[in-house]
């Protein structure tokens, strides 16, 4: 962990800004020095990491080290803060010249903290020779090579489930029975890691269960929770309003869209003192329809007593073969199921199984470990001879501290991240990278972006079983992964234990935290207790650097804040005035509403004054005003994202040279780019903006000539037609997978040949078509999802054998004129998921019955004046699709 907080401190320093800070301030050669003293322990630190040295004599040495790399940030950190920004023009150079006259003493007292470092250096190189530490070569060959590979990513579908196929049958048989007409509770009991919640997916995503419930509904408890957001959670799945508070009339919406249905719910992890389900069984009727509720906890007495009239299910640990079977799926991946392991690994395998007792999660974590060694006896015997394999019962406690202890000194830093997270969060992908990358912990490789290194990390953590992926895109890129509790519960003890993150599960444990870097505010009292912690934590942790915390009432946070996740702020004029200057923020995510003329100038001021932001994240704001004009001559930036399509900002200046910006989302073209020049913006690859002019509309189409490698576009126009633009000649032809345009109402007619060739996505929203868009859409060879919104057209034929060969995932909403859709056999041949949502004219095309693995099929039917007779129809025609819901 050490190593990877050297590392950023080094990076800081070698950093071209920051060296003109330290020459304005005299201390520049003194630094450099210091740089390269420390480049030379890291050196050391990458050795020590790569043997897992565990003398503690070099602990101590790892954490004086770490100790220091810490106070040179600091002292840094406040050096930058009390420079001036450098603005063009001879006011400022006065300014600025009379305001470093005015630091003298403050610089004055800045040396002597330098002369301070330099002697904990030296101090530190005589305590290499006491603890024997006698060489601090240079990095070896094998730490100069590449930290991780490009790998192929593992099926998302849950691990584990090796050796349960009679335990899934089982439960399925209890959910079924036709006996009990009642509501009833089936229970899963075992401890943390056999396979409990696995299990639980599995039956909730079977065929069978699917074809049996007219409702699914998943609910994860775990041990902290607010029953409002189970309700909401519970809304969300029923796509109905979420309700705003616990009264009664809110409640009863609940209830009312849960009348006359047959639901299956799954309440996973239910703890000892946490169990919800008496509180909000009175929102699922007793209809006695067979409906019923699937829980899952370690605990035997919370499922006797809540599940009184059926016998809970123990899962028992695997036995010998399964273990086997499982830990070899998960070391060789490669091998071919259907072959022999080799004699020596299948014995050796053997043993690791032992060790593991049956434990699904051990096994899983271990084989992935293993995955990572060369698969020969040696490698194997070498992990299971210097693994420490702990007392009985505590043998995956032990496997998983060992996969974290071989784990990269880089994926460490973003492992313990997790941490930060909630228990059970499903976490978004694209927001952790960006967050690991503001936080330095992603070095910079040749010819990759920072962006596709940390996903190369992540990657890499999911192969190992420590991390989970949960959904990807159709081109296997992550987008959503979790953390399962176990791992979770390591995540936040190595942390603290490095000095690395704090969790803060009530607000008395922010007593003597003054050395806290990150915090993380898991606090289920939060909104009781939000003003002492807006005391505390300025007071208190004056060296706090990332900070995970909603809505603060009082955000005075120390000023060398650079992450701050899930800032949450409505309508409050006096807001920014009572937020220092956050000048060194390098990831800010920010929910606010900007409308009035302080609002305003405030806003502008908070944001102007970041010299070194990263990524800016307001989607889900109301900003009613532009960016300032200094934040697009940050040359850090690398992620800007508002809302889209609702944005009034305006986009950078003409002749911007914007090199790092990798995405651009919800801005408006400026008037300006038509006469004075386009930004240059060389590596965009997510791009969504809106035009409202024809002028407008040309400069769009100019920018995008000179957009390389964009890979996600979204267009909106107002007030204008949308035509097709000619793209055969862009350079992001080839490389354009997602394509959103948003039109204005006008006709549009579609020429494929015009638009990318490689499109896996497509959403087409408010158009009017000339003619039906299908034949033209259907020759798209990689397209795998499809959305028609809010579009004007009274037919659609899908009548090309092969037509829409991938396409996986068609979505038709609000296409109130369309009254028929023909579909032939042969077309659509892959797809597995239809939703036709407030279609009210449309009629049930008897052409379902050719969609032969159609998987899910959603039809909302409520806007339809025949909803019965069309639920009827539905289910006749659609008696192959597994999992049918009609929405009346």
């Amino acid at each position: 962990m050490a190593e990877s907080v050297v590392s950023f401190v080094v990076g800081m320093l070698g950093d071209a800004y920051v060296k003109e800070v330290l020459h304005l301030q005299g201390v520049g050669d003194r630094v450099e020095r210091v740089r390269r003293e420390l480049s030379r322990i890291q050196a050391f630190l990458k050795d020590t990491d790569r043997k897992h040295i565990v003398d503690e004599r070099q602990n101590q040495f790892v954490k004086e080290v770490r100790d220091l790399a810490y106070l040179i940030e600091d002292v840094i950190d406040t050096l930058i803060a009390e420079v001036p920004e450098k603005k063009p023009g001879k006011i400022e150079a006065v300014k600025r010249w009379l305001t470093g006259i005015i630091k003298l003493p403050t610089i004055h007292r800045h040396g002597h903290e330098i002369k301070k470092i330099e002697e904990m250096i030296r101090e530190i190189e005589a305590s290499r020779l006491r603890y024997g530490i006698t060489k601090l070569g240079g990095a070896n060959k094998e730490e100069n090579t590449q930290l991780v590979r490009r790998i192929v990513l593992p099926d998302v579908d849950e691990d584990g489930i090796v050796g349960f196929e009679a335990d899934r049958g089982k439960i399925i048989d209890l959910l079924l029975d036709e006996k009990t007409t009642g509501r009833s509770v089936v229970s899963i009991v075992g401890p943390g890691g056999l396979g409990k919640t696995t299990l639980a997916r599995k039956v909730y995503n079977s065929e069978v269960v699917k074809r049996h419930f007219d409702i699914r509904i998943w609910v994860v408890i775990s041990q902290k929770f607010e029953l409002i957001d189970i309700f909401r959670n519970i809304a969300k799945q029923l796509k109905i309003q979420p309700p705003e508070d616990l009264s009664e009339h809110e409640l009863t919406k609940l209830h009312q869209s849960l009348t006359k249905k047959r639901y299956f719910l799954v309440l996973d992890d239910i703890w000892k003192n946490n169990n919800p389900l008496t509180q909000i069984e009175g929102i699922f009727p007793n209809s006695n329809n067979r409906s019923r509720v699937l829980i899952t906890t370690r605990f035997l007495d919370v499922a006797e007593k809540s599940g009184p009239i059926s016998i809970p299910h123990k899962l028992q640990f695997l036995t010998e073969e399964s273990s086997i079977k499982l830990l070899l799926k998960k070391a060789l991946p490669s091998h071919n199921a259907d072959d022999k392991y080799p004699h020596n690994l299948y014995n050796i395998g053997r043993q690791f199984a032992k060790r593991c007792g049956g434990l699904p999660l051990a096994l899983i974590v271990l084989g992935g470990l293993l995955s990572k060694k060369d698969p020969n006896y040696i490698a194997w015997s070498s992990v299971m001879q210097t693994m420490n394999w702990g007392t009985h019962g505590e043998e995956c406690t032990a496997i998983i501290g060992t996969s974290y202890d071989d784990l990269p000194f880089g994926l460490k830093s973003c492992f313990m991240y997790f941490a930060a997270f909630p228990e059970d969060a499903d976490i978004k992908v694209r927001k952790l990278l960006r967050m690991w990358i503001a936080e330095g912990f992603i070095p910079q490789e040749q010819n990759r972006t920072l962006e596709d290194t940390a996903h190369s990390f992540l990657v890499d953590l999911v192969q190992r079983s420590m991390i989970q992926a949960t959904r990807t895109d159709f081109a296997g890129y992550i987008l959503g992964c979790r953390i399962h509790d176990l791992l979770h519960g390591l995540a936040i003890q190595k942390a603290k234990e490095d000095n690395f993150l704090m969790v803060c599960s009530k607000v008395e444990e922010l007593q003597n935290c003054s050395h806290v870097r990150r915090l993380a505010i898991h606090d289920s009292n939060y909104e009781r207790d939000e003003e002492l912690y807006c005391k505390i934590i300025p007071n208190q942790i004056p060296n706090l650097r990332s900070l995970f915390a909603k809505q603060l009432t009082s955000p005075m946070v120390p000023q060398h804040l650079k992450v701050w996740s899930d800032f949450y702020w409505i309508s409050d004029t006096h807001v920014f005035k009572k937020i220092e200057r956050l000048s060194q923020l390098r990831y800010l995510e920010l929910t606010i509403q900007v409308k009035t003329r302080e609002e305003i100038r405030n806003f502008q001021e908070f944001i102007g004054a970041m010299r070194f932001l990263r990524t800016l994240d307001l989607q889900f704001s109301t900003i009613e005003c532009d960016l300032p004009e200094s934040l697009w001559h940050v040359k850090t930036l690398r992620n800007v994202i508002l809302p889209f399509p609702k944005s009034s900002t305006n986009g950078p200046a003409p002749s911007l040279n914007l090199i790092n910006l990798q995405t651009l989302r919800g801005v408006k073209c400026r008037e300006s780019w038509g006469e004075e020049g386009i930004p240059n913006l060389p590596n965009l690859k997510s791009f969504a903006i809106l035009a409202s002019n024809r002028s407008q509309w040309n400069a769009i189409a100019d920018l995008l000539y000179k957009l390389n490698h964009l890979i996600i576009l979204s267009i909106h126009v107002d007030g204008i037609a949308l035509n097709i633009i000619d793209m055969r000649n862009f350079p992001c032809y080839n490389n354009l997978q997602f394509l959103h345009l948003y039109g204005n109402g006008n006709e549009i007619n579609l020429d494929q040949c015009l638009l990318p060739i490689h499109l896996t996505r497509l959403v087409l929203e408010h158009l009017q078509f000339q003619k039906d868009p299908m034949p033209v859409i259907e020759k798209f060879e990689n397209l795998k999802f499809f959305w028609l919104k809010n579009c004007k057209i009274q037919q659609l034929c899908c009548l090309t054998t092969g037509g829409f060969g991938r396409l996986e995932s068609l979505t038709l909403e609000e296409l109130q004129e369309l009254e028929e859709w023909k579909i032939d056999d042969g077309a659509m041949p892959k797809l597995k998921t239809l939703v036709v949502i407030a279609c009210p004219r449309l009629r049930v095309p008897p052409g379902l019955q050719h969609l032969t693995v159609l998987q899910e099929l959603t039809w909302d039917a409520k806007y339809n004046e025949i909803s019965d007779v069309m639920e009827n129809e539905i289910r006749s025609i659609c008696k192959h699709v597994p999992a049918i819901k009609i929405i009346l």
